[in-house]
């Protein structure tokens, strides 16, 4: 897949963003791992005029606010009514899929070399 974002004509740059497709090279279908900024949403990011360090926030935040909508949804209340404690929960309840079943889990990472 490729995505092309026009910059305004002031930098005249383009920003080609390639993103893998869900299949290796037999053919069969890859478990996608789920991303919380889109290709999208990334290449405003990058075309805005922030510094680097605003870009980092601005990225963070972005993908913060669709992980959000996401624990919103499955908590089953709107984004509104999300405190610390649900999220909190919602974290333990996706460790525990993820312990039990990999591809069940929102978060899917290995945590087993940062245990202390």
């Amino acid at each position: 897949m490729k995505t092309q974002i026009n910059i305004s004509p002031r930098r005249r740059r383009k920003l080609i963003v390639k993103a893998a497709a869900g299949s290796d090279n037999s053919g069969e279908k890859k478990t996608e791992r789920r991303s919380f900024l889109s290709v999208e949403e990334a290449g405003l990011v990058e075309v805005s005029g922030l510094s680097s360090h605003e870009r980092f926030l601005c990225r963070l935040t972005i993908s913060s606010l669709n992980l959000l909508r996401v624990i919103s949804e499955q908590e089953g209340c709107a984004i509104e009514e999300l405190n610390a404690g649900k999220v909190c929960d919602w974290f333990l309840k996706d460790k525990l899929k993820r312990e039990q079943n990999l591809e069940s889990a929102v978060l899917q990472w290995d945590d087993s070399e940062f245990m202390l």
